[in-house]
């Protein structure tokens, strides 16, 4: 398995940036991304658009009290993986900020394991930045 861990700092309180990270489509509309969810709670699919292709996911866990999220990914449509599984942790950072703790394990899947790597932390940094823009302001 491979495994990616990427840490990012998000000038907000823990429980700002989760009312984000733990509502399994808000997070990925926040982006700008089109998202269709189909079920409530645990097992929830979230099918995340990329042109004529598609990622699906499945909500694995959801921890409000430690806010952490823990998905898979059903079908992996641009994303060269399968067997992936991925947790996001919140955690508080200073005074008011949060610690996003971002870490999947994976197997690439036609491709080398650097480069699925590079894009896995691609989602990754990108995600990370997107929250850090939507609290800048």
């Amino acid at each position: 398995m491979t495994h990616v861990h990427v840490d990012g700092e998000i000038a907000a309180a823990p429980d700002a940036v989760w009312a984000l990270v733990g509502d399994f489509g808000g997070f990925v509309k926040a982006r700008g991304a089109p998202v269709e969810l189909e079920w409530d709670g645990i097992d929830t699919l979230r099918t995340i658009k990329f042109g004529s292709k598609a990622v699906v996911e499945r909500l694995e866990e959801l921890d409000h009290d430690a806010k952490r999220i823990t998905y898979s990914i059903l079908e992996a449509g641009p994303l060269l993986v399968q067997n992936y599984r991925a947790t996001m942790q919140l955690s508080p950072s200073g005074e008011s900020g949060t610690t996003l703790a971002w870490l999947s394990d994976f197997e690439p899947a036609g491709v080398s394991e650097d480069d699925a790597v590079k894009a896995v932390r691609g989602v990754y940094d990108g995600g990370i930045a997107g929250l850090q823009r939507h609290f800048a302001g």
